[in-house]
């Protein structure tokens, strides 16, 4: 990940094949010190944030982790994803309480904000809970060819805990963006009336890579 990121417009509105492309190199995943937050478009409801620290975290909080708050259960078909910078910058009297703001409204786990190209394993990730539901997104990277797949493994009450990242291609870096839109449009994954967890759904030409995200409850 890196401080800077192009943040222009993006919606992804269509799940038909797209074909293979030139990879460009991954350079960032979520940047450092910005904040995600995922939406039910249906009610324009926050169900997820996500906060992402730099080098310089708040008093209690680890350098370069991404911080996943769920606010309300996760059964929205379509999620919209929209990107912040904090207000205050990091290092700054009023970045703490901002940081812990974004997060307090919710339960929160936490993983690396950073992995290596060979944590992407080629593949279909088998999610250990049943209840899990997988996304698909244009790739900001490359979005006239490629996609990408988050999937969300949920518990008995809808609660987070843990996220799958899909690329078409290993990313070099092994981060998952290099450059992040303003607003993003996750679509579930279906096989008939059925949710399904298969990113061969999203393009079964694609060899598919998954960073499996190891985390932990805060």
């Amino acid at each position: 990940m890196s401080d800077e990121s192009d943040r222009g417009e993006m919606e992804n509105t269509t799940g038909g094949i797209l074909p293979d492309g030139t990879q460009a190199p991954f350079q960032t995943q979520i940047p450092v010190d910005s904040k995600l937050r995922f939406l039910d478009p249906r009610t324009n409801e926050a169900l997820l944030q996500v906060a992402v620290t730099g080098s310089n975290p708040p008093p209690n909080y680890a350098a370069k982790v991404e911080y996943w708050s769920r606010i309300k259960p996760l059964k929205a078909p379509t999620l919209t994803m929209e990107s912040f910078g904090f207000t205050n910058r990091p290092g700054s009297p009023g970045y703490p309480k901002e940081l812990q703001d974004w997060l307090s409204v919710g339960s929160v786990i936490a993983t690396a904000q950073e992995v290596s190209s060979q944590q992407w394993i080629q593949g279909v990730y088998a999610p250990e809970s049943p209840n899990s539901a997988l996304y698909w997104a244009v790739d900001p990277d490359q979005p006239t060819t490629h996609r990408i797949g988050l999937l969300v493994e949920r518990g008995g009450a809808s609660e987070l805990l843990s996220m799958t990242w899909y690329k078409m291609k290993q990313p070099t870096n092994g981060l998952i963006f290099q450059n992040i839109p303003t607003k993003l449009t996750f679509t579930q994954v279906f096989a008939g009336d059925n949710p399904s967890t298969d990113p061969k759904l999203i393009n079964p030409q694609a060899t598919w890579y998954h960073y499996h995200c190891i985390t932990r409850q805060m």
